[in-house]
């Protein structure tokens, strides 16, 4: 009987992934369809300060900044903000403001701390020097293109809308490592944001791009809410939405330019995350292993031939399932043209490495990033394990 009931189980857990990967498709489709329709521009234009929180330096970085001084908006300023004038990432900032010298652009360099998350204190740093009132958010290895602002802002147009946020693809640079990390944005975090929207759970934004007014803002408590906790953006979206305004996910898709330095660099960065949703939504992210198929797909199979003896049924299953899998993988670069994030046989590695590190995430609330060491509680708030005054980011041993 209790084998029978195992079964059962399994085969439900095939069946609910693989109708989760179909209607993963089928909002991936949807969203394609609306980015095609809201490709024209608008007439909403207030000026905007542009807050770019930089520490150390990454790949293709000087490009990355710039594309958020090259745009096609009639006024806006950008605030770069670092902790420490050692930061490597200062002669690039300097070469960018040369470069630019009738932009309006600041450089902010403030050593003070105001909590546990370091991007946040450097946001409630730069604040005092925003000319504008409404305020867009980008993390430093965002691309954009030279309409960005022109989109992203439009949509507060409608008093409803409290923040604006923006999905993005992974665009690898060399090597295995960054063409697997470039498949976990592409193929597994972006149709998980599509299909936790059509669900209704839209009270999130991601540090791509947060769009907010300044009174909304001012509403949520500002910066100041948000020192303590790992997942700032995630805590900004959910006080928003906690004050009866909406988020708007645009139908923008900003590019994130990766290039992991080694296959422990992406374990370690990829494990922050999982643990970071795993604190921020417990429920949904503990049936987030529905989104692995292709591994469920092949316990199903290897459960069906336990059971029946059959080679025939487990083929079929591992068979469907993998093809349908080598399909979304293609249609995903096809969307979001990203062709040369992954092969199709990379996709065993990838999801077998996402299910892994699933699981893993369950052991611990331990996070290690760049060279910092600290857990996070059930409410996501950081609880350090070093002084912090001791942190140093531009350490050699830094971990990515």
């Amino acid at each position: 009987m209790l084998i029978d009931d195992v079964m059962l189980m399994v085969a439900l857990s095939g069946i609910l992934s693989f109708t989760y990967l179909l209607f993963a498709y089928s909002r991936l489709e949807k969203f394609n369809r609306t980015r095609k329709k809201h490709r024209t521009g608008s007439s909403f234009h207030p000026p905007v300060t542009v807050f770019k929180p930089v520490c150390g330096t990454g790949y293709e970085m000087r490009e990355n900044l710039r594309s958020f001084c090259e745009q096609d908006y009639p006024e806006y300023q950008v605030i770069f903000g670092l902790h420490d004038a050692n930061d490597p990432a200062m002669p690039i900032i300097k070469e960018i403001i040369a470069e630019y010298p009738d932009g309006d652009i600041t450089l902010v360099i403030d050593q003070r701390l105001h909590g546990s998350n370091y991007k946040v204190s450097s946001l409630i740093n730069m604040f005092p020097h925003a000319k504008y009132g409404i305020l867009v958010i980008a993390d430093d290895d965002m691309r954009v293109p030279g309409n960005y602002l022109d989109t992203v802002v439009a949509p507060l147009a409608d008093q409803k809308i409290g923040a604006v946020t923006c999905l993005y693809s992974g665009s690898p640079g060399r090597g295995l490592v960054s063409s697997l990390f470039a498949m976990f944005i592409n193929e597994w975090f972006l149709p998980s944001v599509l299909v936790s929207q059509a669900l209704k759970n839209d009270s999130f934004c991601f540090g791509a791009t947060i769009v907010i007014k300044r009174e909304v803002l001012g509403q949520i408590g500002g910066f100041d809410a948000l020192v303590d906790y790992l997942a700032d953006d995630y805590m900004l979206g959910k006080l928003v939405a906690d004050q009866g305004y909406k988020i708007h996910l645009s139908h923008l898709v900003v590019e994130n330019i990766i290039q992991e330095t080694g296959f422990r660099s992406m374990f370690l960065h990829e494990l922050r995350w999982a643990r970071t949703m795993r604190t921020a939504q417990p429920l949904g992210y503990l049936f987030s292993f529905l989104t692995d198929t292709l591994v469920i797909g092949l316990l199903a199979g290897a459960a069906v031939y336990f059971y029946t003896g059959n080679l025939l049924w487990p083929a079929a299953i591992i068979g469907a399932v993998y093809s349908t899998r080598v399909f979304f993988h293609r249609r995903v670069q096809a969307v979001l043209g990203t062709g040369n994030a992954g092969s199709i046989w990379f996709i065993p590695v990838r999801d077998l490495l996402t299910f892994f590190i699933r699981l893993i995430s369950f052991t611990s609330n331990r996070i290690v990033w760049k060279d910092r060491s600290f857990s996070v509680n059930n409410s996501g708030l950081i609880v350090t394990t070093a002084d912090l005054q001791a942190y140093n980011p531009y350490d050699e041993n830094i971990i990515s």
